[in-house]
């Protein structure tokens, strides 16, 4: 996002993981594998001022991916916060924050879900968060009578 800030073309990579079964060690089997697939047809396509491309690698070998879809990012629901009060080896209190299940959407349209799936997720964002359908109605609320 920096480089989309300083009008740098952006492409952002992240490599998805869980620690259950791998320990330590990050599996970048897939994005080795698919990563010039991925990046060779987005370094000359056309993209707006303000917008980046986010790409993210399952967690799988290379061969399990199921391929590359183009989705809408996913929104992490913090409802599903789960908080679990742990205490250390010396017998301090301390908090472990993780979330419950994955919320689906219908046809599993989000990078979230793609990555879970199989596959390589590419979205595409941009840096203005405005919600313009709120602007109208904001504005007749602080409207000088």
């Amino acid at each position: 996002m920096e480089g989309a800030l300083a009008g740098v073309r952006s492409i952002a990579l992240s490599q998805a993981y869980s620690r259950e079964g791998l320990g330590d060690s990050v599996p970048y089997a897939a994005a080795e594998a698919w990563a010039e697939r991925v990046l060779a047809p987005l370094i000359d396509a056309p993209m707006d001022s303000g917008t980046l491309v986010n790409v993210n690698f399952p967690a799988l070998p290379a061969d399990e991916v199921r391929g590359v879809r183009v989705v809408s990012q996913g929104l992490r629901d913090y409802g599903r916060l789960r908080i679990d009060k742990r205490t250390d080896p010396r017998g301090f209190d301390y908090f472990w924050f993780g979330l419950g299940p994955t919320v689906e959407t219908p046809g599993h349209k989000t990078d979230l879900e793609a990555v879970g799936d199989g596959y390589v997720s590419v979205t595409p964002l941009h840096l203005d968060l405005t919600h313009e359908p709120s602007i109208a109605a904001l504005q007749e609320r602080f409207a000088e009578g």
